[in-house]
């Protein structure tokens, strides 16, 4: 009877090792890749979003209007392209290009910075 008792306990015990050694353990990574459910909705946070063009023209428009104080006694234009986004017109000092350009890189969303403003003299 023992000798019965073994040879079906060996295996059972040699399964239970094998499978706690290759198998789920917790606090370890799932064996298989989680592939996205592709009937989910967009599951992207809003900043990882690509923002549109016209959404950063609207942004920079408003942010670079005169009326605002830190840009007072200035004209700047942003022209945006999937690609760029490239910054003409005057500024009155140096304080107040950089700060354009920050704003432009705040919005540009992955565009390159293209930086042609004129500082008045």
């Amino acid at each position: 009877m023992k000798s019965q008792i073994r040879r079906w306990m060996f295996p059972v015990f040699l399964c239970l090792a094998v499978g706690t050694m290759f198998g789920q353990q917790p606090g370890l990574p799932s064996p298989r890749p989680q592939l996205p459910d592709e009937s989910a909705p967009d599951s992207k946070a809003p900043h990882q979003k690509k923002i549109s063009t016209r959404e950063v023209e609207e942004k920079l428009r408003k942010g670079f209007d005169p009326k605002n104080a830190a840009y007072a006694g200035s004209n700047i234009q942003a022209a945006v392209n999937d690609q760029s986004v490239t910054l003409t017109g005057t500024v009155t000092s140096e304080g107040q290009r950089e700060m354009a350009v920050q704003l432009a890189k705040a919005y540009a969303d992955n565009r390159q910075i293209v930086d042609h403003l004129v500082v008045q003299q």
